[in-house]
């Protein structure tokens, strides 16, 4: 799997404690290597700023943790012994991520630190309100058991406003949740690191790291609610609230249906999986129109924030039974045709080159930011 690696400027250690610094030389070490970058410790040395002395025992703490291994030797038209190649080890250790934004159920996956799926597992989620948590955690206990290495932690991708931070899922009105401590809950079951995000946050963490997306792109989530993540300098936009992206529940037809937030007209009672999945099974003739239809009216509520922060990419992503060629034309030419003008270019928009595994993937991604400082 293909990772972009992001760029990284030299940290100023001047007053830090002497644990902060060895963190940051780890960190910067697995940067350089990070996927798949093989160095010799003297080119680690350069490219770190480190000495030679520092570089040299980092590298062994790094080898004894098994995070990274050594290689061939160097190839060099100088006499003298070639200098022996370190790379990362991304088999040393696995993650265990879950998605739980989708209709028909949880989607697990064990990755190993490359993003390389090497176990899948599915469970419909029992039709009830609130979703209990307990079978969550349940489902990631069950993960972890397959796991071909160490677990350095796991992740869960949920719809709703999330902090981030705290673990806390503040309110996911179709989960029937607020201010579930869902992170707490995995630490305490699992013993585990866990990390717990935005579904439309982590896919769009996911195209970033996986499919070499831009650093200024929105991606939009259609799942069984619908949400979106900004991507702007490369950083996702939180929000002061952690609602940046909450667009599932905007008004956008005043006389729309009933939304399970308690309005109507919310922009995910027209454009969602299971309201596409109804549309079509009872107008499958049509199925083209119902998803085109469904994109003209996705392409309206964003060709505003597309103008506000001239993004140049729009990703749509969720079940390619909904989610088609079909829905990504029409959200593209109707954003183009509200938008474009002598200030402002064309938007590319185009469909998730994860499929469904995105944000699950994003979860992914975050658990090694978080933990590891190499994303």
């Amino acid at each position: 799997m293909a990772l972009t690696r992001a760029s990284h400027t030299r940290d100023d250690y001047s007053g830090a404690a002497p644990s902060d610094i060895r963190q940051r030389n780890r960190t910067a070490v697995l940067r350089a290597i990070y996927p798949n970058v093989w160095c010799s410790r003297a080119e680690l040395s350069r490219i770190t700023g480190m000495s030679k002395v520092s570089t040299s025992d980092v590298v062994a703490e790094l080898i004894q943790d098994g995070l990274v291994t050594e290689g061939g030797y160097q190839n060099s038209p100088k006499p003298g012994k070639p200098a022996l190649l370190v790379g990362f080890n991304a088999r040393s250790m696995n993650v265990a991520s879950v998605d739980i934004s989708e209709a028909d159920g949880m989607r697990g996956i064990v990755t190993d630190l490359a993003g390389n799926v090497l176990e899948r597992d599915q469970e419909p989620i029992v039709e009830h309100m609130p979703l209990r948590t307990t079978q969550v955690v349940e489902f990631c206990e069950r993960l972890v058991s397959r796991a071909h290495a160490p677990v350095l932690g796991v992740a869960v991708a949920t719809p709703g406003t999330v902090d981030e931070r705290e673990g806390v899922v503040l309110a996911a009105p179709n989960l029937g949740w607020a201010d579930v401590e869902l992170a707490a809950l995995l630490r305490n079951r699992l013993g585990l690191e866990a990390t717990v995000a935005n579904d439309a946050d982590c896919a769009l963490f996911a195209e970033r790291c996986f499919a070499q997306g831009s650093e200024n792109m929105m991606l939009v989530q259609v799942a069984k609610g619908l949400g979106a993540a900004m991507l702007i300098g490369g950083n996702v936009v939180q929000g002061t609230d952690h609602a940046a992206g909450e667009i599932g529940h905007v008004v956008v037809d005043d006389d729309g249906p009933q939304c399970v937030c308690g309005k109507r007209g919310c922009l995910e009672t027209l454009v969602s999986t299971p309201v596409l999945e109804r549309r079509i099974a009872q107008e499958p003739d049509h199925r083209d129109d119902v998803v085109a239809d469904a994109g003209a009216i996705l392409g309206r509520a964003l060709a505003m924030p597309v103008a506000m922060s001239n993004i140049s990419e729009v990703i749509v992503a969720g079940p390619e039974e909904v989610v088609d060629d079909e829905m990504a034309r029409a959200v593209r030419d109707t954003i183009n045709d509200m938008v474009r003008s002598r200030f402002i270019g064309a938007v590319n928009v185009r469909r998730s080159q994860l499929g469904a595994d995105a944000a699950a993937l994003g979860a992914v991604a975050f658990v090694m930011r978080d933990q590891l400082r190499i994303l």
